[in-house]
């Protein structure tokens, strides 16, 4: 009989501590390992958000993260802006990746709701991408978008 497998990303190792020195807690308060896995959520989502408005991803590629309400005004914007500005092909996108997300600001409302400001670099021009993100079960879910 095996094991499961479990994968866990690896974590750098602590420096050594002194002798004699009692260990000291550390100087993050409660929640910000939380709300760096909440950053991280927000920037992925608001990338991807950004693709699919510029055509370059499916928006069912982000589905499970996003409500459905706000998937299906998500395909809206998106074939909206298909008909006014058609999309290249993708090969002439190039091989460096248009879109990167840059810091975000992650401000909590409750336990279970977030909001995140996330700037996203873009091939010419700076955009702000404001995300809400609620904590459905064991997901966060993004359930609003606005950019900028």
């Amino acid at each position: 009989m095996t094991a499961p497998l479990v994968l866990t990303r690896p974590r750098a190792a602590e420096p050594p501590r002194p002798i004699g020195r009692r260990a000291q807690a550390p100087a993050v308060a409660p929640g910000d390992g939380d709300d760096a896995r909440i950053a991280a959520t927000a920037k992925s989502l608001a990338v991807a958000c950004l693709e699919v408005f510029a055509g370059v991803r499916r928006s069912d590629s982000i589905a499970r993260w996003v409500d459905r309400e706000l998937l299906e005004k998500i395909d809206q914007r998106a074939r909206l802006r298909a008909e006014l500005a058609p999309v290249k092909p993708m090969g002439d996108l190039g091989t460096r990746r248009r879109v990167q997300a840059g810091s975000a600001r992650v401000c909590r409302i409750d336990e279970t709701v977030a909001e995140v400001a996330v700037v996203v670099r873009t091939h010419n021009r700076f955009r702000a991408v404001a995300v809400r993100l609620e904590l459905l079960t064991t997901r966060w879910t993004m359930t609003a978008l606005q950019t900028m």
